[in-house]
């Protein structure tokens, strides 16, 4: 399983820890620990599962915009997570390929 992890975040380009501090990682997540949204991402496509499938809690709902903040920031932020699902699908379908 570190191996996978390793050979997956190299292959994406992705910092991850070394591979002694994964076994102690993937132990806490055996017992219980959930992993961070990387690591998340990255066991999911290890595994070929669901975040559900692996028992991930949905991410929590954004905060609503404080009044101060604009329209225009807004559209921003959403259209650099929408970049990031794309490019993250793109590497996972070329994995998976």
């Amino acid at each position: 399983m570190i191996r996978a992890l390793v050979r997956l975040a190299e292959h994406w380009g992705w910092p991850i820890a070394s591979q002694s501090s994964l076994k102690v990682q993937l132990s806490r997540w055996e017992n219980g620990t959930n992993p961070g949204p990387t690591y998340q991402v990255l066991l999911c496509a290890v595994l070929r599962a669901t975040p559900a499938d692996l028992g991930f809690e949905p991410p929590a709902p954004p905060a609503a915009p404080s009044p101060g903040e604009d329209v225009a920031a807004l559209a921003c932020r959403v259209q650099a997570l929408e970049t990031l699902v794309v490019q993250l699908s793109a590497q996972l379908s070329a994995v998976v390929a």
